[in-house]
């Protein structure tokens, strides 16, 4: 790049200010205007005039102005010119101020619609989420009906399933022989516990599955008439509280423990399980099932609470 002179400070410079007033080149701060300033001007450029031309409102010179030097001025004139000279770059300064403002109103602007814009989509989707919401809650509303609804028949199920085995009683703990003879198995039972039992009373005998697969299936008696089962029942539980009933005791092989219950469905049983350890957990003395009913007591003198649903556990107290 070539070399020229400033035509204010008569000092060497690359690049410069040129103004169209006086036709001289000059550096950025003598001609009062940052460098920045000067090349966001443009095409402001071709109509741009130094501070001095500005002050003295020179717009055109036909020779050299600079070439000459004017003759000495007063004391006053030279601080006016000395003061112009400082303030002259403030008039930079205003133009870049105004091109700030320029660029800062612009993007104030974008960064609205921009705004704008993110709102609006964000209202659409939350518009959306709501309704969703809205048919979601609906729906949960119909499956909480379902629910009810099916929880309700579920009960109504298992009460008609337990009235159909009021007649029933349940022998646990008799392990089961080839050919056995289940009616001379219950025979020799309710001879033991002072209760004996004719065929005319019993509507059929049979082993059922176990839970377990490794337990003794235990054997169901269907008993024609459900006072000749409750009484049946009650015989065995008195036997068992002086002598325990076993295997050994009716004639059978082994020394199993047998035990004599009311024939409760599988609800029932989970139920009757969850409710003795609530009562061990709660110092109650006495469970029992009677009439397909489960029975507790705190002590002997406290009242019999009946335990219809795991909502009843909780109210022992």
């Amino acid at each position: 790049m070539s070399s020229h002179k400033c035509g204010a400070c008569d000092e060497a410079m690359s690049e410069g200010a040129h103004c169209t007033a006086c036709k001289q080149t000059l550096h950025f701060h003598c001609a009062g205007i940052t460098e920045a300033g000067h090349r966001r001007l443009g095409d402001r450029k071709l109509t741009w005039r130094c501070s001095q031309c500005k002050l003295s409102g020179i717009t055109q010179l036909t020779s050299s102005p600079r070439a000459s030097r004017p003759e000495p001025e007063t004391e006053i004139a030279s601080e006016i010119r000395a003061i112009s000279t400082k303030l002259a770059p403030l008039e930079g300064l205003k133009e870049e101020i105004m091109t700030l403002k320029s660029e800062f109103s612009d993007l104030r602007s974008s960064l609205t619609k921009e705004f704008n814009d993110t709102v609006k989509e964000f209202s659409v989707k939350l518009n959306k989420m709501k309704q969703r919401i809205g048919h979601m809650e609906k729906v949960q509303d119909q499956v909480d009906r379902l629910q009810s609804r099916m929880d309700n028949l579920e009960e109504e199920s298992d009460k008609k399933d337990q009235w159909s085995r009021m007649n029933n009683t349940e022998i646990k703990g008799i392990p089961q022989a080839k050919n056995e003879n289940l009616f001379e198995i219950v025979s020799k039972l309710g001879e033991k516990i002072n209760y004996k039992i004719t065929k005319q009373q019993i509507n059929f005998i049979t082993r059922v599955p176990s839970l377990q697969n490794d337990h003794l299936k235990p054997i169901v008696v269907n008993f024609c008439n459900r006072y000749v089962k409750e009484n049946f029942v009650a015989a065995a539980r008195l036997e068992s509280k002086t002598s325990p009933l076993s295997t050994a005791k009716i004639g059978l092989q082994g020394n199993h423990k047998i035990y004599v219950n009311d024939h409760l469905t599988l609800k029932n049983k989970t139920l009757l399980s969850k409710t003795k350890k609530a009562a061990a957990e709660k110092n109650f003395q006495y469970v029992w099932v009677k009439y397909a009913k489960i029975h507790v007591r705190k002590t002997d003198t406290s009242p019999v609470f009946i335990v219809n649903s795991e909502r009843d556990i909780a109210k022992m107290v």
